[in-house]
Formats: structure tokens, sequence, C-alpha cells
């Protein structure tokens, strides 16, 4: 799941206001000085990672589940508890908390639904049983032709 170019543009822009925003509090601000610093830096350094962390790096399709792969850490999805998978057009995504662009769409959507979308052109919502998950893929109409067809493959299985 790669980028687009507008999360590029908006992860490059928001990196380079926030570099200019942590020097100008070092530089600018002598009243409250270098700990006011450290305390925007560490902030807007954590929030950085948070997002840099949880952006969508890849989508495994195993045996049993669908790996989210984060860039630190994964979401594993057992394709039992898949409901729905279906194309999603270019969305606004409306966001109730999380990035919008930094490192991706990460976050809640307004429609409860666990956002990690490097690309809002090529967006696939996966509808489980306790959640809704909506990524993006390089590909996602044959990431949704493989998720269709594990998927009927166990119904088959468990039929015979």
């Amino acid at each position: 799941s790669k980028s687009s170019f507008s999360v590029k543009l908006i992860t490059m822009g928001i990196m380079i206001v926030m570099g200019i925003v942590v020097f100008s509090v070092f530089t600018l601000n002598e009243k409250y000085g270098i700990m006011s610093g450290i305390l925007i830096s560490l902030i807007i350094l954590s929030t950085l990672t948070y997002f840099f962390a949880n952006s969508l790096k890849k989508i495994i399709i195993g045996e049993k589940n669908l790996t989210l792969k984060k860039n630190i850490g994964k979401i594993e999805i057992p394709f039992s508890d898949i409901i729905k998978i279906e194309n999603l057009d270019f969305s606004n995504l409306s966001m109730t908390y999380g990035s919008k662009g930094v490192f991706g769409y990460i976050g809640n959507t307004m429609d409860d639904s666990i956002s990690m979308v490097n690309d809002r052109r090529k967006m696939v919502r996966i509808i489980t049983k306790e959640k809704k998950y909506t990524i993006s893929s390089d590909r996602p109409n044959e990431l949704m032709n493989d998720i269709k067809n594990v998927l009927q493959q166990s119904t088959v299985v468990k039929n015979k």
C-alpha cells in the first residue's frame, strides 16, 4: 500500500511546518525558554511517531487471516470474521479523530471505521463481526477478488 502524492505532500508539508515551530520556540521564545521547546518538541515528535507507526505498510493474505502490516505492529483479521468486503469511491474521509493526510488517513472515521488509507482513490472497506476497516491497496480489485476467493473456499470446506 503506497502513499499517494497528496499524502506525501501533506506529510512533508506538516513535517516542515512542525520543524519551523520547534525551531522558532527554541530561538524566539526567551520567556519560556528551553523547557517549553522540549515539551512542544516531544508532543510533536510523539504525534508524528504515532501516525507513522500506524500507517499501513502492506496487506498480507494468509491461510486463516488477513494481516494489515503497519510500520510498527499489525492487525490480524480472521477470514471467519469477515462479513463483507467492498470497493469505495474517492472520499474525503470524515474523521472523528486521527491524521488527515500525515502518513495517510489514519484513525477513526465518522461511520466508526478504522481508517488506514494511504491513497483515497484505491480504498476498500472490510466489514467484520466486530469492526469496519477502511484501507487502501495498490491493486484494490485484485485484493477484493483474492479475499472473496479465500472466503468462498472456506465456505466450501465448511459445507463438506
